[in-house]
């Protein structure tokens, strides 16, 4: 996702009352998963034994 993309004027989001707010992202395989279960199970369907 390029940064460039998601810039906004700040000024925009504060008069709708938008906050920006951090988040962690997984990468597994090539994948994103925003959720660490959902990155640990994928992990494991492709571990191998």
């Amino acid at each position: 996702m390029s940064a460039a993309r998601d810039e906004v004027d700040q000024a925009e989001l504060d008069r709708y009352g938008i906050e920006r707010v951090p988040a962690d992202v997984y990468h597994w395989g090539g994948y994103r998963y925003s959720n660490a279960r959902d990155a640990v199970a994928a992990a494991r369907r492709g571990a191998k034994p």
